[in-house]
């Protein structure tokens, strides 16, 4: 069984499926409250050659019960993206938190977004009042808290399709206040939503899609489960000229940079581990941002 213990600039010898692993952190990102954050360099050294090299750590993934699922790495000689069970590794307060999400059911995509986006805002560090801490710390506190998401989202009048009026509204409980990150070019909606998710801040990022699905940028693998394969389908924002095809919510935790593009790590509700995005390819010039909300909360 693999024991690995992430720390700065140190290097832990393991053993893992019979194979020697080392894992050291060449260059930390610091995000949020967090020392090693998605986006730090890491070298993994091992006789598995499909996780031996340079690799780029994406989050370490929590229930939303708080129990550790997988870490998350890309392998950056293959372009493989590794889900880790965490079974495998020694835990450590330094690595940021990403939200292990569940799928959704039906077409209650926006819902699952507000009630992810308010689990990860607890993962950020966020204290507010104390009130999400409490609410999440019982299975009946976090199933009543999605079951008042898709109420408030679907089916309540008051605030019925604005994500914001219905975070404002558990913000008086939780202790935020949320509204809409705006700009006319993608260069500033682009330093807005980094700006936002290097303090560990999550954003919910609401769009309509276009007729077809895209490939994820990077290949995707469950490491301890050779018999699972991940869908590595994506929906985009349309591009403008495209017919809508329908519309669809996600949460943005964090961005790291790779081979001199930027990536995001997302919340999807369509797949229940979390995705990665290309986000100069899929949201740019070529997208009508007029038509894509962001919604950010502090």
């Amino acid at each position: 069984m693999l024991k690995v213990l992430i720390g700065l600039l140190c290097i832990y010898s393991v053993t893992s499926f019979g194979a020697n692993i080392t894992v050291s952190v060449d260059s930390a990102v610091a995000v949020g409250n967090k020392s090693v954050g998605i986006g730090s360099s890491v070298s993994i050294n091992s006789e598995d050659d499909q996780i031996r090299g340079p690799a780029i750590f994406l989050g370490s993934a929590v229930r939303p019960d708080g129990s550790s699922s997988y870490q998350i790495y890309l392998n950056q000689k293959s372009g493989t993206v590794f889900y880790i069970d965490s079974s495998n590794f020694n835990r450590s307060s330094k690595l940021q938190k990403v939200l292990d999400p569940y799928e959704q059911a039906g077409g209650t995509c926006a819902a699952y977004a507000i009630d992810q986006f308010m689990i990860q805002t607890h993962l950020s560090g966020f204290t507010g009042t104390g009130a999400l801490a409490d609410v999440l710390s019982t299975e009946e506190g976090r199933t009543h808290l999605l079951a008042d998401s898709i109420n408030q989202y679907y089916l309540t009048l008051n605030h019925r399709f604005s994500t914001p009026g219905i975070l404002n509204g558990f913000g008086k409980k939780f202790g935020f206040k949320c509204q809409y990150l705006k700009g006319s070019t993608y260069e500033t909606i682009k330093e807005k939503i980094l700006s936002h998710l290097q303090l560990g801040s999550p954003v919910i990022v609401s769009f309509s899609t276009g007729p077809n699905m895209v490939k994820s940028p990077f290949k995707l693998k469950m490491y301890d489960q050779s018999n699972v394969k991940l869908d590595e389908r994506l929906w985009i924002p349309r591009k403008i000229g495209e017919r809508e095809s329908g519309g669809h919510s996600i949460v943005a935790v964090a961005s790291f940079e790779f081979n001199n593009k930027t990536f995001l790590i997302m919340l999807d509700s369509d797949w229940s581990e979390p995705r990665v995005w290309n986000m100069d390819s899929y949201i740019n010039q070529k997208t009508d941002l007029s038509e894509i909300d962001f919604v950010n909360c502090k």
